[in-house]
């Protein structure tokens, strides 16, 4: 036993000193440093968004609905062993002497909120208004000129001003979640008088309590809900925040798949290349009496006890990485991340177990059949059945183990074969790019038909070099382009006019003073109408019974629209069929949003049937309309002629653009109409600016160990390839050629190589940013000059540099020396 841990400890002092084993060594600790990094920041990332989530629905499951709740849902949610309770949220002004502010009030039970808080000014030992007390934003404060203590009148009823509301969660859907909010204790909501059978009002039933339990809950809530009833879930309809921080995990973790393909690869063809140089040193081994099997162990301690040491220093790694990459996203939470489930540190170390020993099992049990003879003579071991199917038994289970980790399967899935599928595709392009080019080379210049002959005899390497290389170069593009070129593009994509503030809750009788402050301040808008209503027929029967399922999911289905007349088609909606109607149609007619219409079935001269508050319309498609939702303008799915509803009581919205110079302008409109509600469009659009620039940092750190760990993968197999290249290299000037010539020969290849590279990662580039720019962005493709320049300058450069640098020019002697050894 003593004698095998020396012969162990002899063995890896020894292989340190080799080229293959330290690539080995590198890319297994770059895998484990990733792979700890993304256990990590992925749980607490998706724990931190299920909590924020959760403290802005204020519960984990909401039913929100324009009736009130029904007392079945109530049994369900107390059977459930759930705590429950209810909200009611509906618009209504508020009187404080002659001064009027229209405000959205949510009158809640008790206990409220069953997540999150309600933070205010000063901070109050309940959690939510005592009876007779209310908490109000400071938007109403200050148009209202009140402070806390102050009474303010909500329908009969006389309120105290208990607090300054900061932040609160459950702010309601819709505009309303926009609105001035008023937090009141539901007991005091029917000394008020507001609300009565039919008032305009929203029902929340909010439930919180155990994961499966709440499972059960929603499964049979959503299997049964009602045409008025809407459910909001954590994991389905996470607000705000959550689609942002979904996106930064999903692409983190599809950006680190690329990486650890690359280490898988990088320690595969080390392994294989190590294995290739023990073969002699197995051979004395077993001529010395160890056998098969203390090969096998022998080979098997040096691999774990590497993994040990790895494991250590790439998870200390890999939390160092991850508290850099939380720096960067910081501010895309409000609250510090919860601290990771402890065997999530151990993440990294299964997963460096998993490449070193699944890559690192079939080359050692190759080893274990090395012959006494190899000592005499070079042999090379064939690959039985029972090799081959161990070895694609352990690419198997290391694939499973990759997609299992990522925690995305299905897309990681996707990717993992395209990226094979592309590596090869490129790869078998390359190499025919550089026959053609090779081509009339080989009939002009000296070493020429040399050059084509090695080209036919590396086609293999070179396929797999092109592969690596392309796909890298194409994932820098795109990381570059998306941080630079992509946001400007969206940025540039909004006109200088695009509207930055909406105003609603406009009454009819403000609309005429509104136009006319507007008009004197020199603003140019449109007022629209807005009614709200609910498709209930198509064509004189039920919509509902003429639909598959997946058309009933259909949002504008499940919900009130907001309806809106108009005698003129809206400027920024062409029309895409049919014909606009005349103005003096007396027949009820309709314009419907172009896809809705595709999705839904309906063509021009269909008749859709609207419940409008109780008042039941019915009208022909007479056209469809094009209608861009990100164009910042008030937009509609259905619009009627005037004559169909402009005796129907609505309100009115309008949007307008606002310089940084006018904005006073907003403060003085809501001085002068305090009823109104003024939204800031502009500082969304910062937001969206903001996040995607964070996104783009934070995806940088990744993938510089990406472009490590494959720069690393490409030298190593550029070493080798030219260590080859140095006994073609020695025959060549045994035979008169000069050591110049040769290493000519070598530069000559890789530069043709690295020009290929360059051209097709520009092309790969340049069409997967089309297919973004089409499909995601929405945005008309362009061509990036710089990146054709740049591309095959630096892809060149990279092998030719490394050529040069890696590859040594022999003496006359060295060249006799090498070939007797070999």
């Amino acid at each position: 036993m003593k004698g095998f841990r020396l012969l162990l400890l002899h063995q890896i002092s020894s292989q340190l000193r080799t080229t293959e084993w330290r690539a080995l060594l590198f890319a297994t600790w770059i895998a484990i440093a990733l792979a700890t990094l993304l256990a990590l920041l992925g749980d607490r990332l998706e724990r931190g968004l299920l909590r924020e989530s959760a403290a802005m629905l204020g519960a984990d499951l909401t039913l929100s609905s324009q009736r009130p709740i029904r007392n079945e849902r109530l049994e369900h949610a107390q059977q459930a062993g759930l705590e429950h309770t209810q909200v009611i949220q509906f618009p209504s002004m508020i009187h404080v002497g002659d001064e009027m502010m229209l405000v959205s009030v949510r009158a809640a039970e008790s206990p409220y909120p069953l997540r999150g808080e309600i933070r205010t000014r000063p901070e109050q030992p309940h959690a939510q208004p005592p009876a007779g007390e209310v908490w109000v934003e400071s938007r109403i404060l200050s148009q209202l000129e009140l402070s806390p203590g102050d009474q303010i009148t909500l329908g009969y009823a006389e309120l105290r001003i208990g607090a300054e509301m900061l932040s609160s969660p459950d702010r309601g859907s819709g505009f309303r979640s926009f609105s001035p909010q008023l937090v009141m204790h539901q007991d005091d909501l029917e000394a008020t008088g507001i609300l009565a059978p039919g008032s305009r009002a929203e029902f929340r039933l909010l439930v919180a309590g155990d994961q499966s339990s709440l499972e059960l809950l929603e499964q049979a809530w959503r299997d049964s809900l009602q045409g008025d009833e809407r459910l909001f879930s954590l994991h389905t309809d996470q607000p705000m925040t959550g689609a942002a921080l979904g996106s930064a995990l999903g692409y983190l973790k599809l950006t680190a798949l690329i990486a650890l393909l690359l280490a898988a690869l990088t320690i595969f063809l080390s392994l294989r290349r190590f294995s290739q140089g023990q073969h002699k040193r197995c051979a004395l081994l077993l001529s010395l009496g160890l056998n098969g099997s203390d090969l096998i162990k022998l080979y098997l301690c040096q691999l774990l006890l590497a993994w040990g040491t790895l494991s250590l220093l790439g998870t200390l790694t890999g939390v160092l990485l991850e508290q850099l990459i939380l720096t960067w996203l910081n501010e895309l939470l409000p609250q510090a991340l919860p601290t990771p489930v402890l065997w999530r540190y151990f993440s990294g170390t299964a997963m460096g177990f998993a490449l070193l020993i699944l890559l690192g099992l079939p080359p050692i049990l190759q080893l274990s059949r090395i012959s006494v003879s190899s000592l005499f003579r070079d042999e090379i071991l064939g690959s039985d059945t029972r090799a081959q199917l161990i070895q694609f038994s352990c690419f198997i289970l290391l694939a499973a183990a990759l997609l299992t980790f990522l925690e995305a399967p299905l897309a990681a899935l996707t990717l993992l074969v395209l990226i094979l599928v592309g590596g090869a595709l490129f790869g078998w392009i390359a190499q025919q790019l550089l026959r053609l080019l090779a081509a009339p080379l080989g009939r002009k210049l000296l070493l020429g038909r040399l050059l084509t002959l090695r080209l036919r005899q590396q086609k293999r390497w070179h396929r797999l070099q092109a592969g690596v290389v392309i796909l890298l170069m194409t994932l820098l593009s795109l990381v570059w382009i998306s941080r630079t070129d992509l946001l400007a593009d969206w940025q540039t994509q909004i006109p200088e006019d695009t509207p930055n503030y909406f105003v609603v809750n406009i009454q009819p009788w403000q609309t005429e003073p509104l136009q006319h402050f507007l008009s004197e301040q020199q603003i140019s808008s449109q007022l629209y109408p807005m009614v709200r209503g609910r498709i209930t027929t198509l064509n004189g029967a039920p919509i509902h019974e003429q639909l598959n399922p997946q058309q009933l999911e259909h949002n504008t289905l499940n919900r009130e629209l907001n309806l809106s007349w108009s005698d003129q088609p809206p400027a920024h909606n062409p029309v895409t069929a049919g014909r606009w109607w005349d103005s003096d149609s007396d027949d009820a007619e309709i314009s419907v949003e172009q896809e809705m219409a595709e999705e839904l079935g309906l063509v021009p001269g269909d008749r859709l049937g609207f419940d409008l508050g109780g008042l039941t319309l019915e009208a022909r498609i007479s056209n469809l309309r094009q209608v861009e939702w990100t164009s910042f303008q008030p937009n509609f799915y259905v619009i009627f002629n005037a004559a169909a509803l402009e005796q129907m009581p609505a309100t009115f919205i309008t949007s307008f653009r606002l310089t940084p110079e006018q904005e006073s302008i907003a403060t003085q409109l809501l001085r002068e109409f305090p009823s109104l509600t003024l939204i800031d469009i502009g500082q969304l659009l910062q937001q969206i600016a903001t996040w995607m620039e964070r996104l783009g940092d934070s995806s940088a750190l990744i993938l510089a160990l990406t472009l490590l760990c494959g720069a690393l993968l490409m030298l190593l197999t550029l070493r080798q390839a030219l260590e080859q290249r140095r006994y073609e290299s020695a025959l060549l000037q045994t035979l008169g050629a000069s050591a110049a010539q040769t290493q000519r020969l070598d530069l000559l290849e890789l530069l043709l190589l690295g020009a290929v590279c360059g051209f097709l990662a520009v092309m790969t580039a340049e069409g997967t940013l089309a297919l973004l720019y089409l499909y995601l962005l929405q945005l008309p493709p362009k061509l990036h000059p710089l990146m054709w320049g740049l591309l095959p300058l630096a892809s060149t450069l990279f092998f030719t540099l490394s050529g040069a640098v890696l590859r040594r020019q022999l003496t006359l002697p060295q060249c006799y020396r090498l070939l007797r050894s070999a």
